[in-house]
């Protein structure tokens, strides 16, 4: 009895310890599982915010590619467009986990690619595009056009907490099934995925500043902080006791940094020239027109000493207008030299001032003079589907942290869209083309 009484207690120990373990392995494989799903729902949305990226170039080289008639530029943007279609079919399989029904899109991003480069070998041969092949860049466009504005308004629903990604694969699969394509046997790309920045600027080329030893600064004796902080200083139109040091930095423009209670200000260590200053102050209800704010805050530059300066775009935000200015001088505009001023719509008080640009690539220059192409004779290189609406001389960066002289020419599509485009006056090859955006803040490009 007593040995039959000691069996069972094992038994129900054994048990016991048994649904433990279990519990503790359920614990552990829900915990584990939990963390997986976690994991799957995190490479989605980095995969799906990759994708729009990646749509979004396509759609704006696809519309370049409309407006272009040099197979020099043709030929860059159909490499962009065949490396940006391979990144975006690998960030939808990530989506998709592979779901073949969103074949149309996947054909749709290898048709891409292809074409344009068919287009590009077409142009190299000595052919010209016909207006069928422009026609079907036309529908790839609109068809690009639809894909990323549902994987926008996705990537808006999934920020919000909105989305679950059974819809994205509902979604997708709606926008890759009724398609007219241009061709039915498509081979896939292999290309690795690449990360491309974003080509959206406040203005042609504002944001471009070599890393290279500035021309201004460089024969210039450095100056004191005690120095710096008066020039500051005067600057600012208050006494020098009413600034605190903040930083040195060092770099390819060091600079001191002095600070109050509204406003941070940067000088140069060498030269002792103004780099920046940004106010922290807000602007309140709006007096002052677009046009009243360039003229102030063109007047504010000719009273810091800069005389031959011209502005080019605009944007405007919470009251402020911020202009770009580029350095002018025989009517030719150099983009290069960017200085830019914002100005308070309220009361018209600069509120921001940044002259690196200027001082990082402002130098004399060499302007070629066996130039094959006048600016009228420029003209007839571009698009044949544009209209020049103006043109000027001007100096642009490139992505080699050199400058090249070219014609700027502003144009207009037939569907109205306007677009400048930068001819090279020696070669007559495309050298760049911007898209213009318009809205109530004002004039940017990408």
């Amino acid at each position: 009895m007593r040995k039959n009484r000691r069996k069972f207690v094992r038994i129900v120990s054994f048990l016991t310890a048994f649904v433990v373990t279990l519990a503790i392995w359920g614990g552990v494989s829900t915990y584990k599982l939990s963390v997986v799903k976690r994991q799957v729902k995190a490479s989605q949305e980095r995969a799906l915010t990759q994708f729009g990226t990646y749509m979004d170039e396509i759609d704006l080289n696809l519309q370049k590619c409309m407006y272009s008639s040099g197979k020099t530029m043709l030929s860059d943007i159909a490499s962009d467009l065949w490396r940006s279609s391979a990144s975006a079919k690998a960030s939808l399989s990530e989506i998709t986990d592979g779901n073949t029904e969103i074949s149309g899109i996947y054909k749709f991003l290898s048709q891409v690619g292809e074409y344009t480069l068919s287009l590009n070998n077409k142009l190299a041969s000595g052919k010209a595009v016909s207006k069928e092949e422009t026609e079907n860049l036309k529908k790839l466009k609109e068809y690009s056009r639809q894909i990323s504005e549902s994987v926008n308004y996705l990537i808006e629903q999934e920020e919000n907490g909105f989305l679950d990604f059974e819809e994205v694969k509902t979604t997708l699969q709606s926008e890759g099934s009724d398609r007219l394509y241009l061709s039915d046997e498509l081979n896939d790309t292999n290309q690795a995925i690449q990360d491309y920045p974003t080509l959206i600027y406040d203005g042609p080329f504002s944001d471009h500043i070599d890393s290279k030893e500035s021309s201004v600064l460089k024969d210039l004796d450095e100056i004191s902080q005690q120095k710096a902080q008066e020039r500051a200083a005067s600057f600012l139109g208050i006494k020098s006791e009413e600034l605190y040091f903040l930083c040195k930095t060092s770099s390819n423009m060091s600079t001191y940094t002095f600070y109050n209670t509204t406003t941070t200000i940067s000088v140069t260590q060498k030269g002792g020239l103004i780099s920046s200053m940004l106010s922290s102050s807000f602007a309140g209800e709006s007096r002052l027109t677009t046009e009243q704010a360039i003229e102030k805050a063109t007047e504010f530059l000719k009273k810091v000493g800069y005389q031959n300066i011209k502005e080019s775009y605009y944007s405007t935000n919470d009251g402020i207008c911020t202009i770009n200015f580029a350095y002018y001088e025989d009517g030719i505009i150099y983009y290069t030299d960017l200085i830019k001023v914002s100005i308070a719509l309220d009361d018209g008080a600069v509120t921001a001032f940044d002259s690196t640009g200027y001082l990082m690539n402002h130098k004399k220059r060499s302007i070629p003079e066996n130039v094959n192409y006048t600016i009228e004779s420029g003209a007839m290189l571009l698009n044949s589907n544009l209209q020049v609406l103006s043109a000027k001389k001007a100096v642009i960066p490139t992505e080699w942290e050199t400058e090249v002289y070219v014609y700027e020419y502003r144009c207009k599509a037939e569907d109205a869209q306007e677009i400048l485009v930068y001819i090279d006056p020696v070669t007559g090859e495309e050298k760049d083309i911007l898209i213009l955006l318009y809205s109530d803040g004002g004039v940017l490009t990408k």
